[in-house]
């Protein structure tokens, strides 16, 4: 894979006039593709087999990348002082933010991860030409831009997500009708129920969150606390949706992609 920029908090690599490079290139190399599972086993049949009890991911993904100055920008390689600190400023950060590697192919573009860097130096004749950077993120693997589902009381849609499993979107559900609500989603064989809603209310998900745009509508002791979930099995990847009310409901989640950098 061939990049030369990469964008973090909204701001470019080759906003500030760097590129990355590679200041000691070793020819072929083995990358992790992240997303390494730990499987719990223990013995049976006096060590004939060992049955899978529990598997986790074990680590979260991080990478290492080198920059320069891009002399389309700079007069000269060396890293000043003043530069050195804006760089930290922007990298260094104690709270994860938006990365986006922006690849030769744009097979990245739609691909996001969520982390922050530790910054070492790259010094040639006591000058500073250059930082390695390391991508410290917070998940095992990339997550795709946000996609937006809506449905209207009844419909079916395709999670592109590549992990099996289920993810809570942030939902609004919008009453066009008043009683007790029922959302029936099919691949889960699971009921969200909400009693005494009201026509024109809105109801917010964003789990493990839920409330009323009515006040007076004390929804926390009308739930059965089942939040709204997109799943999908190796096999399966199509949600159908039904609900008891007439209503508009709007999802918005970031489909899990296992690739790794």
């Amino acid at each position: 894979m061939y990049a030369y920029d990469f964008e973090y908090d909204g701001v470019t690599l080759s906003d500030l006039g760097y590129t990355l490079c590679k200041f000691d290139s070793s020819g072929e190399e083995t990358v992790t593709n992240g997303s390494q599972i730990t499987f719990n086993t223990v013995s049976t049949l006096r060590g004939a087999k060992y049955e899978l009890t529990s598997s986790e991911y074990s680590e979260c993904i991080t990478t290492t990348f080198q920059m320069c100055k891009d002399l389309c920008a700079f007069d000269d390689l060396e890293i000043s002082v003043s530069e050195m600190r804006e760089l930290m400023s922007w990298l260094n950060r104690k709270r994860f933010h938006k990365f986006k590697l922006l690849d030769e192919n744009n097979e990245y573009s739609s691909f996001y991860f969520e982390g922050s860097f530790n910054i070492s130096r790259i010094e040639m004749d006591d000058k500073v030409v250059g930082l390695e950077l390391t991508l410290i993120t917070n998940r095992p693997f990339a997550l795709l831009e946000p996609v937006t589902v809506t449905i209207s009381t009844s419909g079916s849609f395709e999670d592109v997500s590549d992990e099996e499993g289920f993810i809570y979107p942030e939902t609004t559900i919008t009453l066009k009708a008043s009683g007790n609500l029922t959302i029936y989603n099919v691949e889960e064989d699971r009921t969200t129920y909400i009693a005494n809603c009201t026509s024109g209310e809105v109801i917010t998900m964003n789990y493990p969150v839920i409330s009323s745009s009515l006040s007076s509508h004390e929804i926390q002791n009308d739930f059965n606390w089942n939040f709204l979930r997109v799943a999908n099995t190796y096999e399966e990847h199509t949600n159908t949706i039904s609900s008891s009310l007439s209503c508009t409901i709007v999802m918005t989640y970031s489909p899990v992609v296992k690739i790794g950098l």
